[in-house]
């Protein structure tokens, strides 16, 4: 597999891939030589160079050992742990949280509705291969995300869900069940918006997130994501595009009140249809 090399901008996180990558290439060793010398893998050390990966247990030690680096490694991981999101959404988060109005289009549950359930099982099957500890951080920092969601004061929000998030099942039937209350509930707030993109809709523009943010300096930023990638727009013409389609979906969704009625119906099924 060729790894391209990605200097990571500052920060705890991503400082310690840094050093890791500096005191790689001083001692002229590619990736495999490390993943040999550490007895780890060459996509987890990859992954923790570009920040794009939580520190895995044990790293740490091993890497002060290989480096004979006295304990710099060790003491660089608790503030290195305290940063839960991955590089990949840490621009677009920060961006979120000073924007005065939150518009997205979600082929499932958006993570601002999710539920602790319904965010483990999601975050779970992301990483399929990780740490139980990871999953659990990045569990804690979505629903940490979501206070903000609850002071009308700050934001608005309009979330646009394809009917696919209310139909596929996500955990159990009362897990799923508890999830599509929290949506009628978000839903009810005075600064959020739901609307459900149906079935009857047929083709539309996205087949991935769209995210706009309006930001208190009067700045307007777009973002995609696909399921390994995201993608941040701040140039006018870029963010136009973006937000002509976004409504156009508008248009394409079943109203408020619609929307109400739709997820309160898959709802329904699900409290009184068999197991």
């Amino acid at each position: 597999m060729a790894f391209q090399k990605r200097r990571p901008a500052p920060g705890a996180r991503q400082f310690y891939g840094s050093e890791v990558l500096r005191l790689r290439e001083e001692h002229g060793w590619s990736l495999a030589r490390l993943a040999a010398e550490t007895h780890s893998s060459t996509t987890a050390l990859f992954r923790v160079e570009t920040e794009d990966h939580r520190v895995p247990e044990g790293l740490s030690e091993e890497l002060d050992r290989v480096f004979a680096t006295d304990g710099h490694f060790v003491r660089l991981l608790p503030a290195a742990r305290q940063e839960d999101h991955p590089a990949k959404y840490r621009e677009i988060l920060a961006l979120a949280d000073r924007a005065e109005m939150d518009e997205s289009y979600s082929p499932g549950i958006h993570g601002l509705l999710q539920t602790e359930a319904c965010a483990r099982h999601i975050l779970r099957s992301g990483l399929p291969y990780g740490p139980e500890e990871e999953v659990e951080q990045r569990v804690r920092a979505r629903l940490g995300r979501q206070i903000r969601l609850h002071n009308s004061s700050e934001c608005r929000y309009r979330f646009i869900l394809d009917e696919t998030a209310l139909r596929r099942r996500i955990g159990s039937r009362a897990e799923m069940a508890e999830q599509l209350r929290a949506v009628l509930a978000a839903a009810r707030l005075p600064n959020v918006v739901v609307q459900v993109l149906p079935f009857s809709a047929g083709a539309h523009s996205e087949t991935a997130s769209l995210w706009l943010l309006g930001l208190e300096d009067g700045r307007q930023i777009a973002y995609e994501e696909t399921t390994r990638a995201g993608t941040v727009f701040e140039g006018e013409r870029d963010v136009a595009e973006r937000r002509a389609l976004y409504d156009l979906l508008k248009t394409q969704a079943l109203s408020e009140a619609g929307s109400e009625r739709r997820i309160s119906a898959e709802l329904e099924g699900l409290t009184h249809d068999g197991p």
